[in-house]
């Protein structure tokens, strides 16, 4: 049994090399693609005209006014007639079958509606794109969620802590029989509120470590720190829209900026403090020894995960604020 299955991806200004690399490699495997220009741009454009007069399994429409991520995947959505739409960021590759795996694993597991697996660094990543993606990797970076950025474990049931949106598969009717999309309000984190209304309707969701992309990381700490935040930040609104996705590890962050704010006035003691620099200094000591790095990288990850946690701490907590106002003001 071939199940139908479409690559979503939305194209974002200015990306054509990762867009070209991306779909080259959906087109080895013969995948059926389709792509929302995200706002006009020419170069993108004319290069998907060329690709659809060589490759017969892609379409691609083109939405003259940028908009919201989330909207524009809703867009996408109801122009894709397939049983399970498998979206892509348009800075991700793949180097095996996975259009093969998603349908072999849906065999294997027919009671599943949702399939995901890790993204990680490519070969030809920059040093610090290497080092981020080692950092995600941890456990003490990213709790739970180090299995988006690594190959870990089996096949096993979950739920959107180890789940991302940029190698995510996802049955199609599910959207039409709950009457469900992607939040408009979500800039990031959008794909972790739809898991958790599927949840609520009991719908079984896949991790496998088979399933993988490769996906390139932000290229500066700038870049990193702003990813982070934003991901701090639309976990925040998504707590207040739906309460019950609250976690107490999301939440650690902030009440780490609050302690050093109180440590600042001298609220609290050095002790946890001392602590928590001592689990910061084992998790890149090992990264460190493991990975057989430099000197310098230790420092790197070092810094980069202290700013990591108050990003995104600082994130949620405006977050939950831009939440709260929308909720009193009835946006959602």
């Amino acid at each position: 049994m071939n199940l139908t299955i479409t690559a979503l991806i939305i194209s974002s200004n200015n990306r054509i090399d990762y867009l070209r690399e991306n779909i080259n490699s959906l087109m080895k495997f013969k995948t059926n693609i389709f792509v929302v220009v995200n706002g006009e741009d020419n170069q993108i454009i004319d290069f998907l005209k060329a690709t659809t007069k060589n490759y017969s399994n892609i379409d691609f429409m083109v939405l003259k006014e940028k908009v919201n991520k989330s909207n524009a995947r809703n867009i996408g959505l109801e122009k894709i007639n397939s049983q399970y739409i498998y979206f892509l960021d348009d800075d991700t590759f793949i180097d095996k079958d996975n259009i093969k795996i998603i349908n072999e694993k849906i065999i294997k597991y027919p009671f599943i509606g949702v399939i995901g697996g890790p993204n990680l660094n490519p070969s030809l990543s920059l040093r610090f794109q290497k080092l981020t993606g080692l950092l995600l990797s941890s456990f003490f970076m990213s709790y739970k969620m180090n299995a988006r950025y690594f190959k870990k474990g089996t096949d096993r049931l979950t739920d959107d802590t180890e789940l991302i949106l940029c190698n995510l598969a996802i049955k199609k009717e599910l959207f039409t029989k709950y009457n469900l999309k992607f939040n408009k309000l979500l800039h990031y984190n959008e794909e972790n509120l739809l898991l958790e209304q599927l949840k609520e309707y009991d719908i079984e969701m896949l991790y496998t470590p088979d399933l993988v992309v490769y996906h390139h990381r932000r290229k500066t700490l700038k870049l990193f720190l702003q990813q982070i935040y934003y991901s701090g930040k639309g976990r925040g609104i998504m707590s207040v829209i739906k309460p019950s996705s609250i976690k107490l590890f999301f939440v650690f962050p902030t009440l780490f900026i609050l302690y050093i704010v109180l440590l600042f006035f001298g609220k609290m003691t050095l002790i946890l403090l001392n602590i928590y620099l001592l689990l910061i200094l084992f998790n890149t000591l090992t990264i460190f020894f493991i990975n057989k790095l430099k000197l310098l990288d230790l420092a790197i990850l070092f810094i980069t995960t202290i700013l990591s946690h108050i990003s995104y701490g600082y994130g949620f907590f405006i977050g939950i604020l831009k939440g709260l106002l929308w909720k009193t003001k009835k946006v959602f």
